[in-house]
């Protein structure tokens, strides 16, 4: 007898060893409860259950451990919390996560509403990155193509690596979404998110109304935010192909502790961990200000943040209602002066520094020049504008816009050039206007006066010249 309990001792002292060695997994069957954490091989990040300040309900999710504060980054049953400590967190051999109330005996949630293939030795790995993913043991981990991972449902907040975007291949969006208050992880009002309709482009959302919008990738950055492009802390990739359209973001230093967040108020922010401090530090916040918020101005109507009223129409244009207009409510935005027939002596006229219009609806290729987006937007007749959709090196591909150009703001020295299209005669007016403008009128004067002075030195100079040739030549 004494033998026996010898061997379960030890038996009980080699499965606890076991589990002290891969305390980043848990394996199928396995059961997950409320005082026991898997943290990642670094301890960077830790799995298990928490209650958000000033709450009883409690959670699954996923935290910092080294750093003190506890942040959280993730969170599995965000919508379905539980009201006690019974929870249990399990991996089935079909690869899903079952969170059960053990008390109600009840399913709380799920990782997928279907069971997947049959995996023969299926582990949930919590990795440094903080991604937490299901895969079969021994293959290796590839967060390509898992049986399921956490960075594929994001919550509030952005972590390096994970891909902001949707897959095309599946059908799967990635978008991420405000806790409803500090204390409250469920679903909050807020969305930020890649728009597929027309080119891609990041837009923030309060429940079905555009609230702000980032704009399109123009191979630097973000249209509509000139310091959201890669710096000296971190690196942006964009892509956009027949597979996946997403934005990442990735640390130079990796040593650097960094996160996007998405707060309740629908603010969207980037922190820094200074340790020194042992606490987060706002890097960047994008903020929403008057000319930011969405299609203020209306159509071909521009927004500048300096100028009062900030609402102005573009060169060639007028304001659709002047009453409204004149009682800043420039809803309806601006049309054109000179309404456009499709004449062929219609052009276009060159607007600089802008943040591109809203994309929906829009058309682009990546090959194209400019030459040749020029061309096949004067072909057609309902094409308002053109751009390159690609500023960098000499600037590549084309987007096209039909009808209304809306939600253009002004961003000095740093913005896109966009050639919207108006009739001859208001191109005529617009090139009129610029030739007689006070800052040109100097030019055009001392053009002709320095050739004069040139002229008159080079024969100065010949005179001379010839003059020495006739003299004696000195001993």
């Amino acid at each position: 007898m004494s033998k026996i309990k010898l061997i379960f001792g030890f038996l009980t002292l080699y499965a606890s060893i076991l589990r002290t060695h891969a305390a980043d997994t848990i394996s199928a069957n396995q059961i997950l409860r409320y005082n026991q954490t898997i943290t990642s091989p670094q301890e960077t990040f830790e799995l298990g259950f928490f209650s958000p300040p000033n709450s009883t309900n409690h959670y699954v999710g996923i935290w910092y451990k080294k750093i003190s504060s506890g942040t959280v980054v993730w969170v599995a049953n965000r919508n379905t919390p539980l009201t006690d400590t019974s929870g249990e967190l399990t991996l089935t051999l079909q690869g899903v996560l079952i969170l059960r109330d053990a008390t109600k005996g009840n399913v709380v949630w799920s990782s997928t509403n279907s069971p997947t293939m049959s995996k023969k030795n299926p582990i949930g790995q919590l990795l440094d990155t903080g991604n937490f993913i299901v895969h079969e043991e021994g293959e290796g981990i590839n967060q390509e193509d898992p049986v399921w991972q956490s960075f594929d449902f994001i919550t509030d907040t952005l972590l390096p690596g994970m891909k902001q975007g949707w897959n095309l291949m599946t059908g799967l969006e990635r978008r991420f979404t405000s806790w409803r208050s500090p204390n409250d992880p469920a679903f909050g009002e807020f969305s930020f998110w890649i728009d597929t309709r027309g080119y891609p482009q990041l837009i923030l959302t309060k429940g079905r109304e555009i609230k702000f919008r980032v704009g399109p990738w123009n191979g630097l950055r973000f249209s509509g935010m000139s310091n959201l492009r890669s710096n000296s802390l971190y690196n942006f990739t964009f892509v956009v192909n027949q597979r996946e359209i997403y934005y990442q973001y990735n640390p130079i230093d990796t040593s650097i502790i960094t996160r996007l967040v998405l707060q309740p108020s629908g603010r969207i922010e980037r922190l820094v961990w200074i340790d020194s401090k042992q606490e987060w530090s706002l890097y960047m916040a994008a903020e929403i200000d008057h000319c930011n918020q969405y299609a203020l101005c209306g159509p071909f109507g521009r927004c500048s943040i300096d100028k009062s009223p900030v609402c102005e129409c573009l060169e060639g244009f007028q304001p659709t209602s002047p009453d409204q207009w004149r009682d800043t409510d420039w809803s309806q935005g601006c049309q054109h002066s000179v309404p456009l027939d499709c004449n062929p002596g219609e052009g276009f006229n060159k607007y600089l520094n802008l943040k591109l219009p809203d994309t929906r609806g829009s058309w682009y290729n990546h090959t194209m020049t400019l030459v040749e987006c020029e061309q096949m937007c004067k072909s057609n007749c309902s094409c308002t504008a053109y751009a390159n959709s690609n500023i960098s090196g000499r600037g590549s591909g084309c987007f096209l816009w039909f009808g209304g150009l809306i939600d253009i703001r002004t961003i000095a020295d740093d913005g896109d050039t966009i050639y919207i299209r108006l009739s001859a005669s208001e191109l005529e007016s617009i090139e009129d206007s610029n030739s007689s403008s006070p800052g040109r009128r100097p030019i055009r004067i001392i053009v002709p006066m320095a050739s004069v002075v040139l002229v008159i030195l080079i024969s100065i100079y010949l005179f001379y010249h010839f003059n020495r040739k006739k003299q004696p030549m000195a001993l």
